[in-house]
């Protein structure tokens, strides 16, 4: 062949690859937005998420980590999702070292004037031995040097660690809401609980009161205990109008005598065992690669669940469903995940994550969904920049078709994706409408009742599309650079 025709041969071959090699590429990017058409109008026409929601609020009700309710929680999900034709369905086990039931507490004030007090125990509160009656006193400690001046003062006493917050008023309409407050370190507040906890008992507290920063007569549920062990004082939660009514008079600097009385509840005699939920699409080519999109099945045992985290956990079903009725064939393994302990500080997510620590550089992301009924409206980043371009491709479909807001690099914490985050993977956040999430969660209103179902429909759809494009995508999602070395 002349070096001239060879020239021209050529030019032809780079003519045609010009025309005809970006088509495939478009072709792919055509048959992406067709399949998250399929799964949004799927979500959107046949969705189970109420009913299933429904299900586990009413029929199974408040799922407390370690109890009865939870175990049955967590076969009734496996079974739905068997009955929906994923794979790999099984319950991953981790222990706790008690379970506890709530009892009863009764607390009153009695002298200046006598008073009835509403409460309920704290979560792994001891019980009294019988009614406890002493001085009420405020003790203010933001660090561990803060409680020296108490040192002999507390014998006897029933204490009070924090200042009312400010209340939602009646006349106030709508709910208003607080400002924007500063992200806590949740490891450094334990901490001082911890501190504060075995200076109280050193110095002879018999009763700790807390408010439940809540209003119109709810209350706010946590655990007191440390590790599932039963906790060093008796605790019991106020509500905010009970609560106000002791800092009034406390306030007035005259001696505020208190009783206390929490009885009923019980421990388990040792270890119990509880479990996590997990279900796989397997994938069609890089089945060792995973995504993983998650949320809490337990829950605080006052209501039913229902927000804090049945929606979630329905939402999650609900995805599950609609990728798998689709028959879709997502490039890496998609693994839908129940945690449990998410409650008492994310010790199922942290159980997962310890198990698989040689498949976590394998998990391409993590997409947490645990706010609530609320619409999504975008999804926090975690302060990953290194992703943004990236998911933001990924959801454009979802801007486009179902309003989804600009990515956020927001950094919440508080949920499981937290412990995928300290393991180096792509941990991210639903930033959710708030709706009646800040009144209702672990109060006696968290109910069914409180479920939006068009919300509901658009968590499914942005946990959906989300997990099934970044399954298709050619690499993992970028990690962090790890932090610099001391």
């Amino acid at each position: 062949m002349t070096s001239k025709r060879f020239a021209l041969v050529l030019t032809l071959l780079l003519a045609a690859l010009a025309l005809t090699g970006p088509r495939p590429l478009a072709q792919q990017d055509d048959l992406l937005a067709e399949t998250n058409r399929r799964i949004l109008a799927e979500v959107a026409d046949h969705s189970e998420q109420l009913q299933n929601l429904e299900y586990l609020s009413d029929r199974i009700g408040p799922r407390l980590t370690g109890s009865d309710a939870l175990k049955r929680a967590n076969e009734w999900t496996a079974q739905r999702f068997r009955d929906y034709g994923l794979a790999n369905v099984h319950l991953e086990s981790w222990s706790i070292a008690h379970s506890w039931r709530r009892g009863w507490a009764r607390a009153r004030i009695v002298a200046p004037a006598e008073h009835r007090l509403a409460a309920e125990v704290a979560g792994w509160s001891p019980n009294t031995p019988g009614p406890v009656r002493g001085p009420l006193v405020y003790v203010k400690a933001e660090k561990k040097e803060d409680l020296e001046p108490y040192r002999g003062k507390l014998r006897g006493a029933i204490v009070i660690t924090s200042e009312p917050q400010p209340r939602q008023r009646a006349e106030e309409r709508p709910l208003q809401p607080r400002p924007p407050q500063p992200e806590r370190d949740f490891a450094v507040l334990r901490r001082l609980a911890q501190e504060r906890e075995d200076f109280f008992a050193q110095e002879g507290v018999v009763g700790l009161l807390r408010d439940s920063d809540k209003s119109f007569g709810l209350f706010n549920m946590s655990s007191v205990g440390r590790d599932y062990q039963p906790a060093k004082l008796p605790t019991a939660f106020l509500t905010p109008e009970s609560y106000d009514l002791l800092w009034r008079l406390r306030k007035n600097e005259q001696p505020v005598t208190v009783e206390l009385e929490i009885a009923g509840g019980e421990f388990s005699a040792g270890p119990v065992e509880v479990y996590n939920t997990v279900a796989d699409i397997p994938g069609s080519e890089k089945p060792d690669e995973v995504v993983i999109l998650g949320a809490h099945l337990d829950s605080w045992d006052l209501g039913s669940g229902a927000t804090d985290n049945g929606t979630g956990s329905t939402v999650l079903l609900e995805a599950a469903r609609v990728l798998r009725k689709l028959d879709l064939k997502p490039k890496r393994t998609l693994r839908f995940v129940l945690f449990s302990g998410e409650e008492q500080g994310l010790n199922g997510s942290r159980a997962y994550v310890e198990a698989h620590k040689e498949e976590m550089a394998r998990v391409s992301a993590v997409l947490v969904h645990d706010s609530g009924t609320g619409r999504v409206e975008t999804i926090a980043l975690q302060g990953n920049p290194q992703v943004y371009d990236i998911v933001g491709k990924i959801v454009r479909p979802l801007r486009q078709m179902i309003g989804l807001e600009e990515l956020s690099l927001r950094s919440i914490g508080g949920s499981d994706h937290a412990s995928f985050n300290r393991a180096g993977v792509p941990g991210f956040f639903c930033q959710q409408e708030r709706a009646t999430y800040n009144q209702t969660h672990h109060s006696q209103a968290d109910t069914f009742d409180k479920a939006i179902r068009e919300d509901l429909l658009n968590g499914a759809q942005v946990l959906a599309v989300f997990a099934y494009n970044v399954a298709q995508l050619d690499e993992l999602l970028p990690r962090k650079p790890a932090p610099p070395q001391p």
